[in-house]
């Protein structure tokens, strides 16, 4: 291995081991209660060396909601995969979306802070990457539906798009509900893991409705 590749591999390791410090720190405090200063002390380095990795703490929080983002699309894609027919694979979609949910609550709340107001429109390398991501993401979901469409299970007067983003919408909206409307579901025996799954099951008789008649 020669002297540029050692060098190159151990910046990627060095940032990377950036990156799980500040991560435990976003997971934690939250993004506003973190500072660059506060980063380089956990790191052990002064803040200009990590200025020469990451040019802002925005742009560190985008790179941790990057790996976020690319562990969603790798479920997503693994959970697609097992549907059968079009209904089934969006199905899978919907479950992909809570398994993430579930098993990486910290990187799934630190992707909608992302998609809030105070984001919009960043021009960092880090936030263009994860709207690529995300529109890989839901032309996944859109392949499903327009397969459905073809084989009958979903009905053919849908847009395939329109039918993504109500899901994904609709997704965010479930998991994220507020503790007001948890006690009111619990009054009447209903769980919010049972919430998401009748839910699911509305988001499929909604697409299956002109079929099943």
């Amino acid at each position: 291995m020669s002297i540029k590749e050692i060098r190159k591999r151990e910046k990627k390791q060095r940032r990377d081991y950036i990156l799980n410090v500040a991560e435990e720190l976003f997971f934690s405090k939250g993004y506003d209660d973190v500072s660059m200063n506060q980063i380089a002390q956990d790191v052990g380095l002064n803040k200009a060396t990590l200025y020469l990795y990451f040019k802002n703490k925005e742009s560190i929080y985008f790179a941790i909601v990057l790996r976020g983002v690319r562990i969603f699309k790798e479920i997503l894609k693994n959970r697609v995969e097992l549907g059968i027919t079009g209904i089934g694979k969006l199905e899978e979609a919907g479950r992909a979306y809570f398994a993430f949910y579930k098993d990486y609550h910290d990187y799934h709340d630190a992707y909608l802070y992302y998609k809030s107001k105070r984001f919009q429109n960043s021009a960092d390398k880090y936030a263009i990457e994860i709207e690529s991501l995300t529109a890989n993401i839901m032309i996944i979901i859109c392949n499903a539906i327009q397969e459905g469409i073809k084989d009958k299970t979903i009905r053919e007067n849908v847009k395939p798009i329109e039918v993504a983003v109500f899901v994904a919408v609709t997704a965010e909206r479930i998991v994220g509900l507020g503790p007001s409307t948890l006690k009111v579901l619990e009054s009447q025996g209903i769980t919010h893991e049972q919430f998401i799954e009748d839910s699911m099951d509305l988001w499929k008789h909604m697409v299956m409705e002109a079929v099943e008649k």
